[in-house]
């Protein structure tokens, strides 16, 4: 499993270095042939984290899988996307951090919780974090990009090639409202599965929680920053400001929950 995780961690960095250089040519347009390698490493990580962590006897769930099936996610999202898009930079980006997201759980193995404590709801209710993670994830590269890129407009002649290639960013204001509204979508979700499992374990619907309550303060977050992007028609500067205080305070809710739980 190890030689497994340690591969596709090498594929994901190939790949994403490839394309992130091929996004700084003068036609910055890569092959469609990295899509191979990506394909493999996915397929390798996959493995592995079946392996790994869903054992017969028990479940191992925590910090480092959290992040790296958070990448997986995100990983697949956009190679779909990838099939109907050109190949472009953020993708690079990802690859390269899924490379080392995905040596976490080598690090941070989490803890063994029985496999009979799985029920569907509470299998369905992971699912959906990890997904509202992976579409918060790819938004979190989405705003860098359209943060430099908002930059450049007021230095034309600092743009780098590699923003060149990127969409203007008009388009890419749509396509980051897109995956946030995704990406609350899941967590709604997550939120209204975590109160039905809550209702069948303490019998009441909101047990609160640190992890309960930053995560009900994330979804309040991103509602605001969507309905100011609807109603009052919210651009880049001020949806960005809303948007890093909606994911730090998602990231808190679990991710660094977890880590302080596991490290200390």
């Amino acid at each position: 499993m190890t030689i497994c995780t340690g591969l596709a961690a090498l594929l994901y960095l190939a790949a994403g270095t490839a394309i992130v250089g091929a996004m700084k040519n003068d036609t910055p347009r890569a092959s469609g042939l990295i899509r191979v390698p990506i394909l493999l490493g996915m397929l390798l990580q996959g493995y592995a984290i079946q392996g790994e962590m869903f054992r017969a006897d028990a479940v191992h769930f925590g910090f480092g899988f959290a992040i790296s099936v958070t990448f997986f996610f995100a990983v697949l999202v956009l190679l779909v996307e990838s099939y109907v898009h050109r190949l472009h930079g953020q993708f690079g980006i990802i690859l390269v951090a899924a490379a080392f997201a995905v040596l976490l759980p080598v690090v941070f193995p989490g803890q063994p919780i029985p496999a009979a404590e799985w029920t569907t709801l509470f299998r369905w209710h992971l699912l959906l974090a990890i997904a509202a993670y992976g579409f918060m994830t790819i938004a979190l590269v989405h705003a860098v990009l359209m943060g430099y890129q908002n930059r450049a407009l007021k230095a034309p002649g600092e743009e780098s090639k590699f923003l060149a290639s990127m969409p203007g960013l008009v388009v890419m204001e749509r396509i980051f409202f897109r995956i946030v509204a995704a990406g609350f979508l899941c967590l709604t979700l997550v939120l209204v599965t975590g109160s039905i499992a809550t209702k069948e374990q303490y019998g009441v619907f909101i047990h609160l929680d640190h992890k309960m309550i930053l995560t009900w303060l994330s979804w309040a977050i991103f509602g605001l920053l969507l309905a100011g992007r609807y109603f009052a028609g919210w651009r880049a500067k001020t949806a960005l400001r809303w948007f890093w205080v909606g994911f730090a305070v998602l990231v808190i809710a679990y991710v660094g929950y977890s880590f302080i739980l596991e490290v200390f």
